[in-house]
């Protein structure tokens, strides 16, 4: 006698229930099947529930109806939300496609098992079954890879963005080092023509005032041309990549108040207040070379820019690998669009995000390009950019970090994290 529709209904009803009872082993078989699998290239270390992600809810939807009940969750959003996951592990949109297809062999596999060992399914619920697998497995298969590829089309055009932001702000950084050397060399021309001058009017006869005032122009123009000249030393020497590191042990707390002290007769010439604060005694194994330049750098920006108040300068120990050493000022900073801030921007080191991809992530607009603003923030006095190119090279030789903090009005805090325990480096 032919089997009714009821009958078929309760051979369906006992698969769905051998399944669920096999559920742990068919999720254990899947994992075993794709770490042997030699066509998949990523072996992750998920853990159980990484590793099976959302496919205990399709099985779910699949039992669901099976048994002809409502199912509770949509299969192709379900499929969307593990197509992200992979594609948050870094899993290659191949290796996505490999595993869908070993679950639903193992699947097949079971039904197959079932087929043989409990219950001979009639024909027609045998074609219900396999009709509904196939169903299951397209909405998975077309959710996850659709998904998939939006997110690769996404991140790619996100790519591009960055990449042509990263081209602009590297056209504009070259021709910023152009100007800031031309500025230099202008300067340099500048002061040694005071200085001649000076030279011959010393000559001439005079008062002791005039004498005096004639004196103190060589001075100021002595000390302005031997910062100029180091600061163009030290670039010469880093572009043509002779850098390297001396590694010594050193008291650093040391170093920086002799640094500092060096520096105090031009603060107080200029009726800035110059302090520094941090441990008095500060040992690491690192170049005192290049710590000292990156302090002199980064005080001879601020003072000269700024006008009222003064420099602090700190230092102290983050953790067991890492010390800090800031530099701030109470100068007039610059906007965040200048000339200066775009050098900054570029200086600082890349930091590697590695938070969830999220659907609602935005492409950030590149930096302001109009004309008209920039000649108006160019008016505007900013620290000087070679001298933060400078000192951006020396942290990168040093594995050091920096990172800048300004406003207009507000001044400039530049913040450098050295490690404690330096190890040799290549030259730059």
């Amino acid at each position: 006698m032919a089997k009714t529709k009821s009958d078929n209904e309760n051979e369906i009803g006992k698969l769905v229930e051998f399944l669920r009872s096999r559920r742990e082993i068919l999720l254990i078989r899947w994992r075993n099947v794709c770490e042997e699998d030699p066509a998949l290239s990523s072996k992750s270390s998920f853990t159980r529930e990484e590793f099976n992600d959302q496919m205990p809810i399709l099985l779910n939807v699949l039992h669901q109806r099976l048994n002809n009940e409502p199912v509770l969750s949509d299969p192709v959003e379900i499929a969307n939300e593990h197509g992200l996951h992979r594609w948050q592990s870094g899993y290659p949109l191949s290796d996505l496609v490999i595993e869908m297809e070993h679950l639903f062999s193992v699947l097949l596999e079971e039904i197959q098992l079932f087929n043989q060992t409990v219950t001979s399914l009639h024909p027609d619920a045998f074609s219900k079954v396999y009709r509904e697998v196939f169903r299951i497995y397209s909405e998975s298969t077309r959710g996850s890879v659709t998904y998939y590829q939006e997110l690769r089309q996404a991140t790619a055009a996100e790519q591009a963005a960055s990449l042509q932001n990263a081209l602009d702000q590297l056209l504009e950084l070259g021709k910023q080092r152009s100007e800031h050397l031309r500025h230099s060399s202008h300067d340099l021309r500048s002061s040694f023509s005071i200085l001649m001058m000076a030279s011959q009017l010393l000559e001439m006869p005079g008062t002791e005032n005039e004498r005096d005032q004639l004196m103190n122009m060589l001075n100021k123009n002595l000390s302005s041309i031997r910062d100029m000249l180091m600061q163009l030393t030290d670039f010469a020497r880093i572009e043509a990549g002779q850098e390297m590191l001396d590694i010594k042990k050193f008291d650093v707390a040391s170093l920086i108040r002799k640094t500092v002290e060096s520096a105090r007769p031009l603060a107080e010439n200029r009726k800035l207040f110059l302090q520094a604060e941090g441990s008095e005694i500060f040992e690491i194994s690192s170049d005192p070379v290049k710590v000292q330049r990156i302090l002199q750098n980064l005080l001879h920006n601020a003072l000269k820019y700024t006008e009222k108040g003064g420099i602090y300068v700190t230092w102290t120990q983050e953790n067991e690998s890492r010390w800090i050493m800031s530099v701030q000022d109470t100068g007039p900073g610059f906007s965040a669009n200048s000339r200066t801030a775009l050098l900054a921007e570029h200086l600082k080191p890349v930091i590697i995000n590695s938070a969830n991809h999220q659907e609602s992530q935005m492409i950030q607009p590149p930096p302001n390009s109009n004309p008209a603003e920039k000649a108006q923030e160019s008016n505007m006095k900013e620290s000087e950019g070679l001298g933060l190119y400078i000192v951006k090279k020396i942290c990168e030789l040093m594995k050091a970090t920096m990172d800048i903090e300004s406003a207009p009005g507000k001044g400039t805090l530049v913040r450098i994290k050295f490690l404690s325990k330096q190890e040799p480096t290549t030259v730059i």
